[in-house]
């Protein structure tokens, strides 16, 4: 295992290790891990892609492994089942099944296990959001919301008021996967951003879900990223000085206490 591990990371300046299973039962179940050269006790982005929760796939996202492993964060990016073949709560429990091996492995590859933050894009922010607040997904795995440092949710869907196909037509399990609906004090905290020109209601969610975070008394910064829409918001993050990328280092680099 070592001699593989060294090959692995001796093929990239920045130790990508890729197709890790963090389940055994689908082929959605393997994420990857991205390693910064020469660092140890390096803070980690658990990184969540988004996709409507029935697209996507961690090999798109190979650029921005690499991309925060060069600024010395490594960075985990899992699958997980697509709807509608698996409808929620599929995604979420996958995600918090990744975390929990990111929690527990993590140290192997030279990361801090006391700072990993979960970042989520669009579908990704209301998984990493649930994961955070609806703690029933992380003890179901031997976990609490004090192993997330932090969470940031770019244009995250915090209010699930429809999408019946992944949701259910229930109001009530259309709630419960609400974040917004999970909102009480005790959260990690939140880096909430989304742009300019995002999709209708984001925007105005996103301000919500801000402000509900600090009325539980949760720490909560807000950020609106100018000139970005939907789709841009993410892929600008890999420019060095990009205000969102800005934005997420310096979240990290606060060492935010968790609660």
């Amino acid at each position: 295992m070592k001699l593989v591990l060294f090959f692995v990371l001796a093929a990239s300046a920045y130790g990508q290790l890729r197709d890790i299973p963090y389940l055994p039962t689908n082929k959605k179940h393997m994420l990857d891990v991205y390693v910064p050269e020469g660092r140890k006790k390096f803070p980690v982005i658990f990184f969540v892609h988004g996709g409507a929760w029935r697209m996507g796939d961690r090999s798109k996202y190979q650029e921005l492994g690499e991309h925060f492993s060069r600024e010395g964060i490594g960075v985990v990016i899992p699958s997980y089942r697509l709807a509608p073949v698996y409808r929620h709560p599929a995604q979420i429990e996958d995600v918090a099944a990744a975390f929990a091996w990111t929690v527990r492995n993590i140290k192997s590859y030279g990361g801090d296990a006391s700072r990993i933050y979960v970042v989520g894009h669009s579908a990704g922010g209301h998984l990493a959001s649930l994961l955070a607040l609806d703690e029933k997904y992380l003890k179901a795995v031997k976990l609490s919301r004090k192993n997330i440092a932090g969470v940031v949710s770019m244009s995250g869907v915090y209010s699930i008021s429809k999408l019946e196909w992944n949701f259910g037509t229930d109001d009530e399990e259309r709630r419960d996967a609400s974040p917004i609906a999970h909102v009480a004090k005790g959260a990690p905290p939140f880096l909430v951003m989304y742009s300019q020109w995002d999709i209708v209601s984001l925007g105005s969610q996103a301000r919500q879900f801000h402000q509900a975070l600090l009325d539980a008394g949760d720490r909560s910064e807000l950020v609106r990223l100018p000139k970005k829409n939907h789709n841009s918001e993410v892929w600008s993050i890999l420019k060095d000085g990009d205000p969102g990328e800005r934005a997420i280092l310096g979240f990290i680099d606060q060492k935010m206490s968790r609660r």
